[in-house]
């Protein structure tokens, strides 16, 4: 599956610092590559978790805080954070 590369810009970054994608490597969290063509009018609590993960990941990168260079979701994000968005939507 083809994976969309989120961009973080903002401040002195580099683009090569902040680029964020979903690894390939989990399937616990779907990616959002057909996100919103494929969702129609609803967003599913899988789609929503991979929405607040990313958003997540945003703020992180411009704080500076993400926890893995190489900047894959859900790795990148502390463990903490995605227990609580797992945790909050079931």
């Amino acid at each position: 599956m083809g994976e969309d590369v989120y961009s973080v810009s903002g401040k002195s970054i580099t683009w090569e610092d902040f680029a964020i994608q979903f690894s390939e490597m989990d399937d616990d969290w779907s990616c959002l590559c057909t996100f919103p063509h494929n969702d129609g009018v609803e967003i599913s609590p899988s789609r929503l978790r991979s929405l607040a993960l990313l958003g997540a990941a945003v703020v992180l990168a411009h704080n500076g805080e993400l926890e893995e260079r190489a900047n894959f979701l859900p790795f990148c994000v502390p463990k903490w954070i995605r227990d609580e968005i797992v945790s909050k939507i079931k």
